[in-house]
């Protein structure tokens, strides 16, 4: 069985090297592998969990870009929530395998920035997944930040982030420290905003944790909430409830 979905996990990554670079008291701090992860499950109470997909979750047939600028393509694209694994290859970034779809995107990668995905369900997943992990491990991990992200965090992130790397080391992930994608599960969309649960499987210990991502479409693309406190993270010990999903 599946933990209690109310179950938090206090600690997290706060061991890790790029916990420290990175300020990830932020959204992004479900990728990061830890020394340890502390584990609490109150038993019994299951109010506020996350609803699971269902047929109140559909999304709307008007997906037209709103204000973008023409350069990403307008694929035709499924507009009902992913009920299984979407298609997509998974391509290494720092030793973190992403997503990617012929038809859900990114369409355009510019350096550190992946970009142009589809107004769509499948989009927002691809997303999600894509922008939570470059904003924490690109080396133009601020440019990601600025373009793609929203909310009261970006702007104590740039600042926090920039500050200490103007005396510290630079340092690079290695293989095994970080989460990788495993599962998810959709809570609610429209066609302005997209909330999911990501599930990270870390590495040999095969711990998951998941996270709750909130994507907006603005000027023809999705951008993702960095909020000015860390959302709840909680330990799952199997994909009950979410899509199995990974590259790894």
């Amino acid at each position: 069985m599946g933990t209690d979905p109310t179950a938090e996990t206090p600690g997290g990554p706060f061991g890790s090297r790029l916990w420290q670079i990175s300020g990830l008291f932020l959204l992004g701090l479900v990728l990061l592998a830890g020394v340890t992860i502390a584990v609490q499950r109150p038993g019994g109470d299951d109010q506020g969990a996350p609803a699971a997909p269902g047929p109140t979750a559909s999304a709307s047939t008007s997906a037209a870009p709103d204000g973008g600028t023409g350069e990403c393509p307008e694929p035709a694209v499924s507009e009902d929530l992913p009920r299984t694994a979407p298609d997509a290859r998974w391509e290494l970034t720092r030793t973190v395998a992403l997503p990617v779809s012929e038809t859900a995107g990114p369409a355009r990668v510019d350096g550190d920035v992946a970009r142009c995905y589809a107004h769509s369900p499948t989009g927002a997943l691809i997303a999600a997944a894509q922008i939570s992990a470059r904003y924490v491990v690109a080396e133009d991990w601020a440019r990601v930040v600025k373009e793609q992200t929203y909310g009261a965090g970006q702007q104590p992130l740039l600042e926090q982030r920039t500050a200490y790397e103007k005396t510290a080391e630079p340092v690079a992930p290695v293989p095994g420290e970080l989460g990788q994608v495993a599962g998810f599960q959709f809570v609610t969309y429209t066609p302005q905003t997209a909330v999911l649960q990501l599930v990270n499987r870390f590495g040999d210990s095969g711990v998951m944790q998941a996270t709750t991502i909130t994507l907006r479409w603005h000027k023809g693309d999705w951008q993702m909430e960095l909020p000015d406190v860390a959302p709840p993270q909680r330990t799952v010990d199997d994909l009950t409830g979410y899509v199995p999903w990974g590259g790894v």
